[in-house]
């Protein structure tokens, strides 16, 4: 991390007179951790809304179609969390990437200003949660869940601080109720990875840990709506009593976005080094609420992790920590069921290691909860798509690079055929060789369902430990060229 050269800077230009300051300071401990997610720009009628956070009282954060670029003001991510008997998807949520803040349709206001639309929540409720419904060519108007009779509107006919103000008011769909959401980035490095400058050699140490840091039920997941504070130190508590040292990369599944900060922290003061930790986060498509189906392919909300006590701990997902030399990383969204959890990986390349680690969480195989079939995948098709799909991710780095990957795969030694994309010319740390035979100590209960993979033909090494906070243990692998 490279808090220390920021710091240096700010000391540097205050002895020369200048005042550094960053973006927005106040908005700091709401703004959401750094991740891979989708970031989107709603336009409505040729006009970008935009997030009025130099506003005050009630009127901060106020939303209004007047903008003709694309600023933090101007650019969301979208959310879903789970409803009762509807499950997640039917609804989304939208957070604003300048205050890290949801939008909130002011049901309580009156007046001309009766439901207006700001960004101002700190977790999602009825009057943060909105419905998607298709127009045609890629428009969509929305409802919000809190006034569901009316459509948004931008009020282009309205004067003064209120032209272009969003908030529920029509009966019907006109231009006015039209909105595109534009991709604007956000999965991460854009361009092409660089050319390594070094080779992998020598001992390479790569962890996996499935963290259960959401809401399972489990006796066994200490972490579950654990604040993003107690995860990092837990977490990293847990690492380094487990392994005694620091190794080079570690890859988390079930982990919630804003635990990723905190993680970062922790594991520098308990393993030492500079990290960074980035994050994926887990999807669901949009539902059209009419028609029960996704709306478009494209347009997925992030799934966000539950609480319990009305503290947002933002997304779902997956986080991969390399040291901070790290500047390329990307996220990918795997193929995955029809309305079911769209699974994320992650990879991030290190040119001066000639090494690239990719995470992620497959979708989960037949399990039984009372009695009734449970899983997103219970014949098996959506991983060995994903297995497919990973790989072509690993296989599609520039040549130079020595590739490290898994997590948690979903699959055990049973149904390993289901992986045989991911073992073709590779290993894995529970062979004893590149032909050995597909095995290793359980992860999960009685199942090994984790993996870290590598090239064939080096020493491995791997063992699995408890660090007591997870229903999963923690898979260790080394590498000796």
């Amino acid at each position: 991390m490279r808090r220390i050269l920021l710091l240096l800077t700010a000391v540097l230009a205050a002895l020369a007179g200048l005042v550094v300051l960053p973006a927005t300071p106040s908005l700091a401990a709401s703004a959401p951790a750094s991740s891979t997610g989708q970031r989107w720009a709603l336009k409505v009628n040729g006009k970008y809304v935009t997030t009025e956070v130099n506003d005050s009282g009630d009127q901060k954060g106020k939303l209004r179609a007047v903008s003709t670029s694309r600023t933090s003001l101007e650019t969301f991510t979208l959310h879903t969390d789970n409803i009762d008997s509807v499950g997640y998807g039917t609804t989304v949520s939208l957070r604003n990437e300048e205050n890290g803040l949801y939008v909130t349709s002011e049901a309580g206001y009156t007046g001309v200003q009766a439901g207006m639309l700001r960004a101002r929540g700190t977790n999602t409720g009825s009057w943060e949660r909105f419905y998607v419904v298709p127009q045609g060519g890629n428009e969509y108007a929305l409802k919000s869940a809190a006034n569901p009779d009316l459509f948004i509107s931008a009020r282009f006919n309205a004067t003064g601080d209120d032209a272009g103000l969003l908030r529920p008011y029509a009966t019907s769909v006109g231009s006015w109720e039209r909105f595109t959401f534009e991709p604007v980035g956000g999965t991460g490095a854009t361009t092409d990875p660089p050319v390594p400058t070094a080779t992998a050699s020598g001992r390479h140490d790569i962890a996996s840990w499935n963290v259960c840091a959401n809401n399972n039920k489990s006796a066994e997941c200490k972490l579950k709506f654990a604040s993003g504070e107690t995860v990092g130190d837990q977490v990293a508590a847990g690492l380094a009593g487990s392994l005694n040292h620091r190794p080079e990369a570690v890859f988390f599944q079930e982990i919630c976005e804003k635990a990723v900060k905190p993680l970062e922290l922790q594991l520098e003061s308990r393993l030492g080094g500079g990290w960074d930790v980035r994050f994926a986060p887990t999807y669901y498509q949009v539902i059209d609420y009419t028609a029960g189906r996704p709306v478009d392919p494209s347009l997925k909300a992030q799934k966000n992790c539950m609480d319990s006590d009305g503290t947002d701990r933002g997304a779902f997902g997956i986080a991969l920590a390399v040291k901070d030399t790290n500047t390329w990383y990307r996220g990918y969204t795997l193929t995955s069921p029809d309305r079911k959890e769209q699974r994320p990986a992650l990879c991030a390349a290190l040119p001066d290691d000639g090494a690239v680690y990719c995470n992620a969480h497959f979708s989960s195989g037949s399990y039984f909860v009372d009695g009734v079939q449970q899983g997103d995948d219970p014949d098996g098709t959506a991983r060995r798509q994903q297995a497919e799909r990973f790989r072509a991710v690993v296989d599609g780095f520039p040549a130079g690079y020595t590739p490290f990957y898994g997590g948690d795969l979903n699959t055990t030694t049973g149904d390993v055929s289901l992986l045989s994309p991911l073992y073709n010319s590779r290993q894995e740390c529970g062979q004893s060789g590149p032909d050995g035979p597909h095995t290793g100590a359980p992860t999960d209960g009685n199942n090994k369902i984790d993996y870290i993979f590598g090239p064939a033909g080096p020493a491995y090494g791997c063992e699995v430990v408890d660090p007591g906070l997870s229903d999963h243990r923690l898979l260790h692998a080394t590498v000796t060229f």
